[in-house]
């Protein structure tokens, strides 16, 4: 007995088909949103993510626009389909709030529900322009034989839409299973493998007989309805998680946590001299004591990138069920580079005086060594912190993504900040005669703010 319907399916009772600019858009957005979810936290890829809050703001006053525009002409309802990418990619936006302080369990099903609306809309967006181009009576010609022995797509032109749909989006999401296996993890491809049944169930499923269509006019403002109401359920999820209090991602310092903004290191409080007055008697002691600081803390952060890698491969095996190498011990390893980093900082720190003394007291110089001295030694003290709140947070395979935003967060504001303390010294670091004693603490601290300059910090 069949249990599906092989009649053609009427076409909608709108004025048209999708906007083709619409479609063109949203194909990118969609794939774009699945490369980033794909992607490591950098800042090419990521920019949409976490830097690009407010341009995902900006889609849904694009999709509004659109849809208004779409309503006008009566064909909003067959462009309806194009919606989710946009509403979704604000609450996207909001990831690791959503997730914030949540088991482990919890977070695997926020993030896998997000994953498979993600690798879901490419499909639909494949089917529904299939459905759009080669379902009678749209067809323009014949349907190719190789085209044909892709599933579903005879279906589709042979009138059996339904079943056709779900063939193809069936095939594309089992196409998408080696992605899957690839970046995440064994729970995305069982997310993509229940997909795929259900998508069957409803494609091989008795469709209702004797629906009566509704009038193209109520169809149009259902739809519109239903526009409008996600869009303010997606600005209203952005802005919730944004705001929700309690929202907290692991880090004590300034640069994640909004609430620590007086932690960050003050730089203002040296003054700068002018460098043309300034004179330097034993270079060597100068370039010693810079040379020291900076390697000491280009050792910090080797420790940090240590931790802030192996703690994320280590959370990320435990979300997604996956087994990516970590470092053995890699917890040791990392503080043990912090301990040798500190150890250099103590041997700078005796030579200080006598770099101090050999400069003009009150000169650029000596601001540049008091500013070095003051943000290395702030930077060590912050050291034990960051280790007894991560040996707190690991206790949990959850609290394992605090760990890696903790160590994430202080690598990138140790650059940060030495890239700061740079341009307030460039004055004095440009002087050719100080070139000896200076360039070498200069060079090692922008390689350190480059480790971290194009990661944006976050999941």
């Amino acid at each position: 007995m069949k249990i599906t319907s092989d009649v053609a399916e009427p076409p909608a009772a709108s004025g048209g088909g999708a906007a083709t600019g619409l479609i063109a858009a949203t194909c990118a957005l969609a794939l774009a949103s699945l490369a980033m979810a794909l992607a490591e936290t950098s800042l090419w890829t990521h920019y949409l993510i976490d830097a690009g809050e407010s341009i995902s703001l900006a889609g849904l006053g694009v999709i509004t626009a659109a849809g208004i525009y779409l309503y006008r002409q009566r064909r909003l309802l067959p462009s309806l389909p194009l919606a989710p990418p946009w509403l979704l990619l604000p609450v996207i936006t909001q990831g690791d709030q959503i997730i914030d302080n949540l088991s482990i369990n919890g977070m695997r099903f926020v993030s896998h529900v997000l994953l498979g609306a993600l690798f879901g809309i490419p499909v639909a967006l494949v089917v529904a322009g299939a459905r759009a181009t080669l379902a009678p009576p749209t067809r323009r010609s014949a349907i190719p034989r190789w085209l044909r022995a892709v599933p579903g797509i005879g279906s589709i032109a042979d009138g059996r839409v339904r079943r056709g749909s779900a063939l193809l989006a069936a095939a594309l999401l089992v196409a998408e299973m080696g992605i899957a296996i690839r970046f995440l993890g064994w729970l995305m491809l069982l997310t993509l493998a229940v997909l795929v049944v259900v998508t069957l169930i409803y494609g091989f499923s008795r469709s209702a007989p004797g629906a009566a269509a509704r009038p193209p006019q109520t169809t149009e403002r259902f739809a519109l309805v239903l526009l409008l109401a996600g869009v303010a359920t997606s600005a209203g999820l952005f802005a919730g998680f944004k705001h929700r209090p309690g929202a907290y991602q692991g880090s004590p310092s300034y640069f994640m946590d909004p609430a620590q903004q007086n932690a960050r290191f003050d730089l203002s409080r040296v003054p700068v001299p002018s460098a043309s007055a300034d004179t330097l008697e034993n270079p060597e002691h100068v370039r010693a004591v810079l040379e020291g600081y900076a390697r000491s803390l280009e050792q910090l952060l080797a420790g940090y990138f240590i931790l802030d890698r192996n703690y994320n491969y280590d959370f990320h095996n435990h979300l997604f069920l996956r087994s990516s190498p970590v470092l053995p011990d890699y917890r040791a390893t990392g503080l043990r580079l912090v301990r040798e980093a500190r150890a250099r900082r103590v041997r700078a720190d005796d030579e200080f005086g006598a770099a101090r003394s050999s400069v003009l007291p009150g000169g650029a110089l000596a601001a540049l060594l008091d500013d070095v001295q003051t943000y290395t030694a702030f930077s060590f003290a912050r050291a034990p912190i960051l280790e007894a709140m991560s040996g707190e947070f690991e206790r949990t395979p959850a609290g394992l993504q605090h760990a890696t935003h903790l160590y994430e967060g202080e690598g990138k504001v140790l650059g940060v900040t030495l890239a700061e303390l740079l341009e307030k010294h460039r004055a004095v670091l440009s002087v050719p005669a100080f070139e000896p004693a200076t360039a070498e603490f200069a060079a090692v601290s922008r390689s350190i703010h480059a480790a971290y300059a194009d990661r944006i910090v976050g999941f």
